[in-house]
């Protein structure tokens, strides 16, 4: 195994960008704070089928329907967990997004 050491230019210079979840018991604003943000940057993980409540927001839906979706996409944003032996499924699903 290799580890690099990333010098601080080559860190300066790389994208990056914000990922964050809204949770929250029903009623305390999750849908209100989905229609203040930019659209065209945020993408609306539907886990209960339920965008009725933001019929008219302009942004990008997905609608997992399977935990194997669910898993693979947090392993696409959050990326592989080296610490996992590779037959573990959290490792597997992990080239399916490369």
């Amino acid at each position: 195994m290799s580890l690099p050491i990333i010098s601080a230019d080559e860190r300066l210079k790389e994208t990056k960008g914000i990922k964050g979840c809204i949770f929250g018991k029903s009623g305390i604003g999750k849908t209100s704070l989905l229609w203040t943000l930019p659209a065209e940057k945020t993408l609306f993980f539907d886990l209960e089928a339920g965008d009725l409540a933001i019929e008219g927001w302009q942004g990008d839906t997905i609608r997992p329907r399977t935990w194997q979706d669910c898993r693979d996409i947090a392993a696409f944003i959050g990326g592989p967990n080296p610490a996992l032996r590779d037959e573990h499924p959290a490792r597997q699903c992990q080239g399916r997004h490369s």
